[in-house]
């Protein structure tokens, strides 16, 4: 059977304004800035444009008919307020500290970057929760319920706080005290020589910002697979080609008019099997438990794939807090875990990515929650697994050894699963050793807005902010 084929999903503008590119440190005698920030996941720069000033004077000559005494009195004025204003708006989000300039950003680093790119692969929110759940969830007083930590009360035995940061996280790291940034941390773009770009709390004090994360730009061009599908704007026929061969692909932006990414379905699932590796080394030969694990909390690297904002606890302890739907049952129950309790996750994170379905018998449980007593959470316990033969086409030992693994690994009683993540991975790597899954996993393109007039005409991804 042919891989069905991916329909692109990002609408290309071809009549994007032109973008003179400077540099970052100009901010601080400009108000407005357009400069390199890194690589976008595709391989294309990603830049960051800083728009702070108004234009009052065009708009109020607009209204201004003939060239008469008026108009002349008011560009002189309007030149005046133009001055000012421009003058301001260079200081406006510009953080010193001693001889280090950084530019605030006005949106967080989740509003700039959006989803990870795991989690645009497979979906934020656990295979495990019901699509209803989360439909009433967003409707209601809790929208981010299954996609980020839900505090225990438990905290008060382990007070061990997690960060919810979308983006940036040191890899390859553990800090030895938690930092949290919520949601709502910012970007720190260093302006000053030598001063790197960070992901810190909104306002930052210094002693704030000497804890601030480095911020991680993700890439998909680690990934051999990876193939992007770009739509033609005359002929509209879907054309793909590889990510790593860059020439073709910036051809056919140009004579496009949607884009996006894929990966093989293998290789998905083998990110899995490298994300439970990079795990065990950080956290569970540590004797510690990350708790946290889920398609948000993963950087995509070129280098490797990596877990953070963990809630980094140590094996035997109560964990601080939990996401429904990837959480082990003995992490809602505030038992004791242990990397086994990981590796429930990481399952989790397995069915997502084969497209595997959840079923079996609902239990509703009663666990302990701030500022609300407690929590009604519904939880299948000792799930089945079953490999849908309409969305991925398995022969019958294939479908039966991923059930027999899946089954096994989110089993509710913790003895029942591989007890660390390098088993986990060993089991995995074997499997598609053994059984190559087929089809691709579609990735949205992004972060920020695709352009093509950035001074040499080079495409790039351009984020806006102000």
């Amino acid at each position: 059977m042919t891989d069905l084929p991916i329909e692109p999903t990002y609408t290309i503008h071809p009549g994007a304004p032109t973008i003179e590119l400077t540099r970052a440190a100009d901010l601080e005698i400009r108000p407005d800035a357009a400069f390199p920030l890194s690589h976008a996941p595709d391989g294309l720069m990603l830049a960051m444009h800083v728009r702070r000033s108004i234009d009052l004077r065009s708009l109020t000559l607009s209204g201004v008919r003939g060239d008469g005494p008026l108009k002349g009195k008011l560009e002189a004025t309007l030149d005046e307020i133009d001055r000012i204003a421009r003058a301001h708006a260079t200081q406006k989000r510009i953080v010193r500290f001693g001889e280090r300039a950084y530019y605030e950003s006005a949106s967080s680093v989740a509003q700039h970057f959006g989803a990870t790119l795991l989690a645009r692969m497979f979906g934020a929110v656990s295979p495990a929760v019901m699509p209803e759940d989360v439909s009433a969830a967003r409707g209601g007083s809790e929208p981010s319920r299954f996609d980020n930590s839900v505090v225990l009360s438990m905290a008060d035995l382990q007070a061990r706080p997690s960060s919810t940061a979308t983006r940036p996280a040191q890899t390859g790291a553990r800090t030895s005290a938690p930092v949290t940034f919520g949601r709502d941390a910012r970007m720190w773009i260093g302006l000053t020589r030598d001063t790197p770009n960070l992901a810190a709390a909104a306002g930052s004090s210094e002693a704030m910002v000497a804890t601030a994360r480095p911020l991680v730009f993700e890439s998909l061009l680690g990934v051999r697979s990876a193939r992007w599908h770009i739509r033609d704007r005359q002929k509209q026929l879907v054309h793909d080609g590889r990510l790593a061969e860059r020439d073709a692909y910036v051809k056919a932006l140009r004579a496009g008019d949607r884009v996006s990414w894929s990966v093989s379905r293998t290789d998905a699932v083998r990110l899995v099997a490298e994300l439970a590796r990079s795990v065990d080394r950080q956290w569970h030969s540590q004797r510690r438990v990350h708790a946290d694990l889920k398609p948000g909390n993963t950087l995509l690297g070129k280098d490797g794939i990596y877990a953070f904002d963990a809630l980094d606890v140590a094996e035997g302890a109560i964990s601080a807090g939990m996401t429904e739907g990837w959480a082990a049952p003995e992490q809602a129950l505030a038992r004791p875990i242990t990397a086994a309790s990981d590796v429930y996750a990481l399952a989790m994170i397995a069915v997502a990515a084969i497209k595997a379905v959840i079923f079996g018998e609902e239990s509703s449980l009663v666990v302990p929650a701030v500022g609300s007593g407690r929590r009604r959470l519904k939880m299948i316990l000792n799930p089945e697994v079953w490999l849908d033969a309409q969305v991925l086409p398995l022969a019958d030992a294939t479908r039966g050894a991923w059930r027999d693994l899946l089954v096994r690994c989110l089993a509710a009683d913790p003895a029942q699963r591989p007890q660390r993540g390098f088993i986990f991975a060993d089991y995995v790597d074997e499997l598609l050793d053994k059984y190559e899954l087929p089809g691709r996993v579609a990735v949205s393109s992004g972060p920020g807005q695709l352009q093509f007039f950035v001074n040499s005409g080079e495409p790039a991804w351009v984020m806006y902010d102000g």
